[in-house]
């Protein structure tokens, strides 16, 4: 096995035992910087502001790009902060590149958004350019996801 893979795996393992009081989420994520990538993993909320409805997610995942007609497997790290089950912003990382994402959010549940991808100065594989993506989140637990309010 290469040393990222390594790497990659131990990081998530790691995360997993450290978050393990914390109920994981499972997410799916699409984006479109200049190539597709399609990634999942486990998310777990930081922050539940119940209030006013913010949320701090940590995602940790694994997913593929195809570049130059090879598949290659890219480690996901990101850090999304859901506005009132309307707004989220996102950061995220991953060994071949940075990316940020500005959108909606469909009651914590799909996150749309656009944004810009970054590519590391030595990465094999350059992921660059307008960015697009959505996220869909699945768990047991109604805190995560925001209420639909109808009338006062």
């Amino acid at each position: 096995m290469k040393p990222k893979t390594i790497i990659t795996i131990s990081f998530f393992l790691f995360s997993s035992k450290i978050f393990a009081q914390f109920q994981p989420i499972y997410y799916a994520d699409y984006s479109y910087a200049d190539r597709h990538l399609l990634r999942g993993g486990l998310e777990f909320m930081l922050t539940n502001n119940t209030k006013n409805h913010n949320k701090l997610f940590l995602g940790t995942g694994y997913g593929m790009v195809n570049y130059n007609g090879k598949i290659h497997g890219i480690p996901d790290l990101h850090l999304s902060y859901n506005v009132e089950t309307l707004l989220f912003a996102k950061l995220g990382s991953s060994n071949y590149h940075a990316n940020s994402l500005i959108g909606i959010s469909v009651f914590n549940t799909v996150d749309l958004g656009i944004g810009y991808s970054f590519p590391y100065k030595n990465s094999s594989v350059k992921i660059q350019g307008f960015t697009i993506g959505a996220t869909i989140r699945f768990n047991k637990k109604d805190d995560v996801y925001g209420k639909l309010k109808i009338g006062f």
